[in-house]
């Protein structure tokens, strides 16, 4: 128990560490290419942030364990939005600007609402996962040539907002070069790769230790674990003020689970059955939709009592997802769980 103890310490000052540089370079980054924090959050943090969901899926695919891997993906974007988003808005109201609320935001509601739709009638294929992909390719695209071609001035910030996301909020003095912004990216994302890997294994292990059945921990221990460097990365980004690369991070993520680690492990292997996952599956959807509401409410920000209803709901889908599972099989010891 204390080497599991320490496990879990271990990595969570690894994600705290690596958090702090995978902020601090992408935003120079941001500031030595024109681009906004915003982007930069939606597109290399948010994929740089997954790297646990898609290694522990491609690995779980590749086993043909296709049902572990769905629901790392559902249980990850749910806990992007409401428990990463809660938090992150607890600590200080975001500000939701224009292009997530035209694109991003309802975007991420008709790719969860596809998927929901899919695993609820006629269940998952490889025709789906292609559907997602392709989706996911394009917008991808897009982003990164439209935020090539347009400057950070021509992205129409508000300019009561400029001040909490500008790149330049908390760096006033000229950014890093290439060399330190590719060292602090990679090795930011090294760092959160392993802690969240030392974080989910040594908390599975403590909570098994304490007789919690293994089933309960895979369904929300490895979910939480996995979406470990979202919520370091996002609160980092928020405590210095840089809300736009918290608010890219979290939809950024959904947009990278649904649409590339979803598509890429289910042409692997599809899955078998969706019976499992119909309350994630509710919730997901729900939440993509409860996103569009919230976004355009209180002078478009995600308010504080937002991010304590979205706490809530988080609270809401781990009781609904353990109680089945609290009425099970006794606990059994992770080693010899598939």
């Amino acid at each position: 128990m204390l080497i599991h103890t320490l496990w879990f310490g271990g990595g969570l000052l690894l994600l705290l560490v690596g958090g702090k540089l995978m902020v601090t370079g992408s935003v120079d980054a941001a500031r030595r290419l024109r681009v906004s924090p915003l982007v930069v959050g939606l597109t290399l943090v948010a994929w740089g942030t997954s790297a646990p969901e898609l290694a522990l899926n491609l690995i779980s695919a590749s086993k043909g364990r296709s049902d572990l891997a769905v629901g790392n993906v559902l249980g990850a974007n749910i806990c992007n939005m409401a428990l990463v988003l809660g938090v992150c808005a607890l600590i200080r109201p975001l500000v939701v600007q224009e292009r997530l609320i035209k694109i991003e935001i309802w975007l991420n509601a008709g790719m969860l609402g596809i998927v929901s739709a899919l695993g609820l009638t006629v269940g998952f294929s490889r025709a789906s996962a292609t559907l997602m992909l392709g989706l996911f390719l394009v917008y991808s695209i897009w982003t990164i040539i439209s935020a090539m071609r347009s400057p950070h001035t021509a992205e129409g910030l508000d300019p009561a907002t400029r001040s909490d996301s500008s790149p330049d909020a908390t760096s006033p003095g000229p950014p890093m070069g290439w060399l330190m912004i590719g060292t602090s990216f990679v090795g930011g994302l090294a760092l959160l790769g392993i802690g969240g890997s030392l974080a989910s294994d040594g908390a599975a292990s403590i909570a098994v230790g304490f007789g919690i059945p293994a089933a309960l921990v895979g369904v929300t221990i490895v979910s939480i674990g996995t979406t470990l460097p979202e919520l370091v990365t996002s609160v980092v980004a928020v405590r210095n003020k840089q809300t736009d690369l918290a608010m890219g991070n979290c939809i950024g993520s959904c947009l990278f689970n649904t649409g590339a680690i979803f598509g890429i492990t289910g042409l692997i292997t599809p899955v078998a059955s969706i019976e499992a996952f119909i309350v994630p599956l509710w919730f997901a959807g729900a939440l993509g939709i409860a996103l569009i509401i919230i976004s355009r409410t209180f002078d478009k920000r995600v308010s504080r009592l937002e991010g304590g209803l979205l706490l809530a709901t988080y609270a809401a889908f781990l009781i609904a997802s353990a109680y089945p599972l609290l009425v099970g099989s006794p606990p059994t010891d992770l080693r010899a769980t598939p």
